[in-house]
């Protein structure tokens, strides 16, 4: 039993107590659980009876749970409750049958009624029994431990922080409320005029506790591992750029996106070439203060709700470039801003959980069965958002949503269109997207030029402004300025040159830069500005076929190989394995923790290998840890991971003509998905010891998932292949360091590879059947009344 939980039962055991001794007392015979009627209606007497054995009737642990003397004590006697008022339904049982209506009617007293089926010495040592029960629980009450509810909202506290959720003030609240409680508990109980205020304190602050848990539990649910991960790996704007947007006067930006931030238009569309910042650009904005400012003004001091998704074709998730995994954020991201929201969002599972709170369902919003569900298939995804919008419209609040990349959504463009109209239903929302100007987006958005964009048109002073504050910066450049004054207008070339196209810039400037290394002149300069492609995929084919040097070409097709095909991004240290080891290195490597000298060591040296055999296409990225992990001192070995350049680099590498140049470079006897396996391997292998990383969903857990897809993809293809011995190698490590619950061993029968990591494993299962069962969550509620998982339990 859980603290919270454990403080509940006592007070509901208490306050039965109390309410059935007044029931059947000689004095308190008109007395109904505080009712002054005349005559006490015995089918109502029956419903109380009823509610209250399930009060009091102690609910089994979640497993595993482990339960202390205290807890096992306050389960008894809250069986004993549940006896006593089982004898009492009994006898109004027996009342009913003797009623000549076969209704239950009325009684005066409910004393009287069980002198007419009991002896006076039963009802006395019913009593008796009662007084004992109350003794017991108050002892119970005055000695209990308060830390352990102090530790609860501790834990409370921390996950309300993972998740962002706004209920930190209310979590302080009580905590303090529960302080002030458990002080002064041993005198209030004892003082009939006090002991009514103060159990009905403990329950309504166990009860309000529990509420946040179930809050945070459902947010769990809704929330998937990816959901940031986009928004982390897009640069942040470079310093001094994008401020027009915002600007004033002779400076003021024809792009009219403040105006529109103050208007009641709904849709405001950037677009652009590809790498001309577009994703930038709906960062910056998303989150900017003067946005945010605006949008209030727009709101005219009601609530704003805003949110943000980020669609990334590139991504290793699905949850990445799916309609499911925007609704999800959406959902996710109003959800924790206004966790207030989350009974009305879901109120059959929360009936099932909290019946007293009585939610009712709104109007088409798909949660009217007794068999309620949280929903996560997009058209359950979207009865969700559609109960927010009508709770939000009731309190006067405002949504705003931010969409970046609806072209890299994985389906038809007009599906993603649809999608947007569907929004564009929801009361006082607006919606600011941002694609690539393909046609069917400039139909349906770029008609209004007053409220769209081209980055290309408006980027040409930012484009100026990096390049010179990254020279300014540059000593090799300023030297070579001292010496040559003409460089400033190469620099004006480079940006003329660009065409709105920030990422041509950026692979520009750095070629110059290696230029300025090698103490090249500016005429140097100025030829390798002519030899340079305008087109980006022209640009990446001359860094792939020229700068790479020709002894690389065998590392170089398979890093970009294995980037490709890896299941999740990969970290940096598996490339470093990759490229220093042989085919049965990992095999024989012992298990042996890497230390922070040799780990630093090996990510120098494999940086230095990336950029010799991919020139920049392939970039380290530091995702940003868990919350749970982030103190945990190598997390970096796991979150530092390998990434592509840019959208445009993986849509190249995937071009026909480049993917034969890849063959003929790579060994015929290459794999990539054996080539990962290899790597993680060894990777699982120099891991740190301790059940903070070896533990169930920890980093080293996530590790061997992905080890595990990708071998079934290669048993799949191949049975005489290295599988089994990569299998038996991991079994021995997971044996070694305890962690034997992170063994798969039905990789070798399954016919067919795992389609998606099982972190998000809801999107191979079909729609219809992707929506969770909610009696699942109310088990887990109800049992826990507020335990928190590590990780929630995703259907499969």
């Amino acid at each position: 039993m859980e603290a919270l939980a454990a403080v509940a039962l006592a007070g509901n055991i208490l306050q039965f107590v109390e309410t059935t001794k007044k029931l059947i007392s000689a004095t308190g015979q008109l007395s109904h659980l505080g009712s002054s009627e005349e005559h006490i209606e015995l089918s109502s007497l029956v419903h109380e009876l009823q509610g209250w054995v399930l009060r009091v009737t102690p609910r089994d642990p979640p497993q595993g749970v482990k339960l202390s003397e205290e807890e096992k004590s306050i389960r008894a006697l809250g069986v004993q409750c549940n006896q006593v008022a089982n004898q009492l339904l009994g006898v109004l049982e027996s009342l009913k049958s003797k009623n000549d209506s076969g209704n239950f009617g009325y009684i005066e007293s409910f004393y009287l009624a069980l002198l007419g089926e009991w002896k006076k010495g039963e009802i006395d040592a019913l009593l008796a029994r009662l007084d004992r029960i109350g003794d017991n629980i108050q002892k119970h009450l005055a000695s209990y431990d308060s830390k352990q509810i102090l530790g609860r909202l501790d834990d409370l506290e921390s996950e309300n922080r993972r998740l962002e959720a706004h209920r930190t003030g209310e979590i302080q609240g009580l905590r303090k409320q529960f302080d002030e409680l458990f002080s002064g508990i041993k005198d209030a109980l004892q003082k009939e005029d006090s002991r009514e205020h103060t159990i009905a304190a403990l329950l309504s602050a166990a009860a309000q506790g529990s509420r946040y848990s179930a809050e945070q539990m459902i947010l769990e649910h809704i929330r998937f591992e990816s959901i940031n991960d986009r928004h982390d790996t897009i640069r942040v704007a470079h310093k001094q750029t994008l401020s027009w947007l915002f600007s004033t006067g002779e400076r003021r930006s024809p792009a009219t996106f403040d105006d529109w931030l103050v208007s009641d238009d709904d849709i405001y569309w950037v677009s652009g070439k590809p790498g001309s910042g577009k994703s930038t650009l709906l960062k910056f904005l998303s989150r900017h203060s003067q946005t945010m400012a605006k949008l209030d003004i727009w709101a005219k001091q009601k609530r704003l709700i805003h949110a943000e998704y980020f669609f990334w074709n590139a991504g290793k998730q699905k949850l990445q470039k799916s309609q499911e995994g925007l609704l999800r954020s959406l959902v996710y991201q109003i959800l924790r801003q206004c966790p207030e929201m989350i009974p009305k969002a879901y109120p059959n599972t929360w009936r099932l959980c909290f019946p007293e709170d009585m939610v009712a369902p709104y109007e088409g919003s798909g949660s009217t069965s007794s068999s309620a569900i949280i929903p996560l298939s997009v058209k359950g995804l979207l009865a969700t958002l559609r109960v927010i919008g009508a709770t939000a419209l009731e309190s006067e609040s405002k949504l705003c949503f931010f969409i970046d990349g609806l072209d890299e959504y994985e389906g038809k463009p007009s599906d993603m269109i649809d999608m947007v109209r569907i929004l564009q239903t929801l009361p006082n929302v607006k919606l600011c997207l941002s694609s690539r100007a393909w046609n069917e987006f400039r139909q349906a958005f770029g008609k209004e030029g007053t409220r769209m964009l081209y980055m290309e048109d408006f980027n040409r002073d930012d484009i100026s402004s990096y390049v010179y504050d990254t020279f300014a910066r540059d000593e090799n450049y300023q030297q070579l300025e001292d010496r040559d004054t003409s460089g400033k207008a190469l620099v004006d070339e480079i940006v003329e040159a660009a065409n709105g196209v920030f990422l041509w810039v950026y692979l520009v400037v750095r070629s110059f830069q290696e230029g300025l290394l090698n103490c090249d002149r500016i005429l140097d300069l100025r030829r390798r500005l002519d030899a340079l492609p305008k087109d980006l995929n022209e640009y990446f084919e001359r860094i792939l076929l020229s700068d790479v040097a020709d002894f690389y070409h065998g590392q170089s097709a398979e890093m970009f190989s294995v980037t490709l095909e890896g299941a999740e991004d990969l970290p940096l240290i598996a490339y470093w394995f990759m490229g220093n080891q042989g085919p049965s290195d990992a095999l024989t490597l012992e298990p042996n923790p890497l230390s922070p000298q040799k780990l630093n060591q090996r990510f120098k040296a494999v940086k230095t290998q990336l950029n010799a055999c991919c020139k920049g296409l392939l970039e380290v990225q530091d995702l940003p840890p868990r919350a749970e992990e982030a103190s945990l001192p190598s997390i970096v070995l796991f979150n530092r991971k390998v990434n592509f350049l840019h959208r445009t680099v993986r849509d190249f590498l995937l071009l026909d003509d480049t993917q034969r140049i890849l063959q003929r470079w790579y060994s015929p006897a290459f794999d990539p998905h054996e080539s990962i396996c290899r790597a993680l391997l060894a990777d699982i292998k120099v891991a740190p010891v301790g059940r903070e990383y070896w533990g169930g969903g920890g980093p080293v857990s996530r590790l061997c998932d992905l080890f595990y897809h990708h071998a079934h993809i290669l048993a799949s293809r191949n049975w005489v292949s290295s599988v089994p011995e990569l299998c038996n190698s991991l079994d021995t490590v997971l044996d070694l360091r305890g962690a034997k619950d992170l063994k798969k061993n039905e990789v070798f029968h399954d016919e067919k590879p795992l389609e998606d990591q099982a972190s998000e494993s809801t999107q191979q299962i079909p729609e219809s059947q992707r929506d969770v069962d909610s009696d699942d969550l109310r088990t887990r509620i109800r049992r826990s009344l507020g335990k928190i998982p590590s990780k929630w339990p995703k259907k499969k």
